[in-house]
């Protein structure tokens, strides 16, 4: 329950916040809207695996148009590709998860496959509470590898690169990670 602050009959509560007898604000429908992108028919060949922590997005698709690919298919999860591995995630996650890349991987012919990993990732928090930064980026590495492990059968040829992104002052650097394994 959202509670503002007011008196003890609800009033004076604050816009956007509500109490249960007050029930859900309601607002009216946003009006239509039409993307200026031309929608483009044929399926993207690259696939980006990462972490639905919102403030990576952009720069996800800035790393895939420097990596060559205009357009990219997403698949994000919290803790992103790191739920691959059993240690990381349940084994619900993991089976969704692979389930849902090997789809996408052969359904839209993907020959080029991008993990990642973050910095700071709240996943990861919260399921290692108290672990020291350097032991989960180490954790978060070998769950890259991993899942990259996980991945290379679901088509001959496929390419797949690893990446740990982290904040660099203003901007997202991203580093490559080794295959492993």
């Amino acid at each position: 329950m959202l509670a503002g602050r007011g008196n003890a009959d609800g009033h004076g509560l604050e816009e956007g916040l509500c109490s249960e007898e007050a029930g859900p604000v309601s607002r009216p429908a946003p009006a239509p809207f039409v993307s200026t992108t031309p929608y483009e028919a044929s399926h993207p060949r690259a696939l980006a695996v990462y972490c639905s922590d919102g403030r990576f997005t952009q720069a996800v698709e800035d790393l895939l148009h420097h990596l060559g690919h205009a357009r990219l298919d997403t698949l994000t999860l919290p803790g992103g590709p790191g739920v691959l591995n059993l240690w990381a995630g349940s084994l619900l996650e993991a089976d969704q998860m692979e389930r849902a890349a090997r789809f996408l991987i052969r359904g839209h012919s993907i020959d080029h496959v991008v993990l990642l990993a973050h910095a700071g990732c709240g996943y990861y928090r919260q399921r290692f509470p108290g672990r020291a930064v350097g032991e989960t980026r180490k954790s978060q590495i070998e769950d890259l590898q991993v899942a990259g492990g996980a991945l290379r059968s679901a088509r001959p040829g496929i390419v797949i690169d690893l990446f740990y992104a982290s904040v660099d002052g203003a901007r997202v650097r991203f580093d490559p990670v080794a295959a492993g394994r």
